[in-house]
């Protein structure tokens, strides 16, 4: 129970900020139990993910976000970022140019699919209020 009340609180988190639908809102919490279940990661590293303490930063984190961005279909199968995905999903609530100057600055491709989720992931996460 406490699992899910972490995956729900840190879900909620996001789902506020790109102001998704009830049922966006809900695949989101659906995509986080499943990555959680996938991944093995733990409530305290979600936990931290959530509160922006990205601290959090082992292997199962990083692949945790991996996971999450490809069933959101901001990455591919192939671990590439999916940037007009994530931007159409921004761009309902925010302004396209200040969407695309942040991708520039967040949408680099690491050679790893789980270093590059965590990274955009952390990326976001610090310029999000430029938006």
């Amino acid at each position: 129970m406490k699992s899910f009340f972490c995956v729900a609180s840190f879900f909620l988190l996001v789902a506020s900020v790109h102001a998704f639908t009830l049922r966006q809102q809900k695949m989101v919490s659906i995509f986080a139990l499943e990555c959680m279940a996938e991944t093995g990661i733990g409530a305290e590293s979600l936990t931290k993910l959530r509160d922006g303490d990205l601290t959090a930063n082992d292997r199962t984190a990083k692949c945790f976000m991996k996971c999450f961005f490809e069933k959101e279909n901001f990455m591919d199968a192939e671990g590439k970022l999916q940037l007009e995905a994530i931007a159409t999903a921004l761009e309902k609530d925010y302004d396209r140019a200040k969407i695309d100057e942040m991708l520039e600055k967040c949408g680099e491709q690491k050679e790893d699919a789980c270093e590059t989720a965590f990274n955009a992931y952390a990326c976001y996460h610090d310029h999000y209020q430029n938006l």
